[in-house]
């Protein structure tokens, strides 16, 4: 995104089409089968007033829409001719903080009429029919619908925590203020050294074992949440004393060759 170094002081670059809160409460499952009270997702209360500076963990799942197309050069290497288009499949909000801590208060799941060629099930969870108004058991929104959900979250102000939403953002096609986005795969990372997988970095710290099967949103989203948290605590305990548990953590690391041990 990019801007004039004088825009503010040619035009007033505020926001004046703010988006109401009524945007996280109105919307209807688009999916015909769905049952009325069947939902992954449990809405804001009246007494949950989302503030600035409220702390959410998200997670963004894709599916390809077109495969790469490549040609063999003459010298026998590849060349791209075009690269592979990704779409947002489903986008999970769980919350940070009381009683229902890590419980999503979003949940959606896109709804596309565009032919999809690739599921990644395995990586994304995502199955044929999630995302089909006429089979989906899914709460089912359209992509407008979520981006004004994202939308209102950034206009007040909370702060997003995930692992790995650079890329996330970018393929959303989402931008959302730097000092509103805590990114785990950037906390527990050594200077010049490898990024470290949500999975591994939870069962080192949180001794807990996540995607067992397939990936989940909401499950990657409450773990991104406890790994910031736990971050804070080492944080807490002195910066010599989160040096020495990340060195810890990629020694441990090459030595399980960066795979959680069955």
């Amino acid at each position: 995104m990019y801007a004039r170094a004088d825009l503010e002081e040619i035009h007033t670059a505020q926001c004046t089409s703010k988006i109401p809160s009524s945007v996280l409460f109105a919307d209807k499952s688009l999916a015909l089968k769905q049952a009325r009270f069947a939902r992954s997702f449990t809405p804001l209360n009246a007494s949950e007033i989302l503030k600035a500076d409220d702390v959410v963990g998200i997670d963004a799942e894709f599916v390809t829409l077109n495969q790469e197309e490549s040609e063999m050069k003459s010298d026998g290497t590849l060349s791209t001719l075009r690269p592979s288009q990704m779409s947002v499949a489903r986008i999970t909000v769980v919350r940070g903080w009381g009683p229902l801590e890590g419980v999503p208060f979003i949940d959606d799941y896109i709804s596309t009429s565009e032919q999809v060629v690739d599921y990644l099930t395995k990586f994304s969870g995502i199955k044929p029919g999630d995302l089909d108004v006429s089979s989906s058991s899914k709460h089912l929104t359209t992509l407008k619908t979520s981006y004004q959900k994202l939308r209102y979250l950034s206009d007040l102000k909370v702060i997003l925590v995930g692992h790995g939403l650079k890329k996330d953002f970018r393929v959303i096609n989402l931008v959302i203020p730097r000092d509103q986005v805590i990114d785990t795969v950037e906390l527990f990372h050594l200077n010049k050294q490898r990024y470290v997988s949500l999975k591994f970095l939870a069962w080192h710290f949180l001794n807990i074992k996540i995607q067992a099967g397939t990936h989940d949103s909401a499950e990657d989203a409450y773990t991104a949440l406890k790994l910031y948290n736990k971050y804070k605590e080492l944080l807490l305990a002195g910066e010599y004393v989160l040096q020495e548990e990340l060195e810890i953590l990629y020694e441990t690391g090459r030595q399980y060759n960066w795979q959680v041990p069955e």
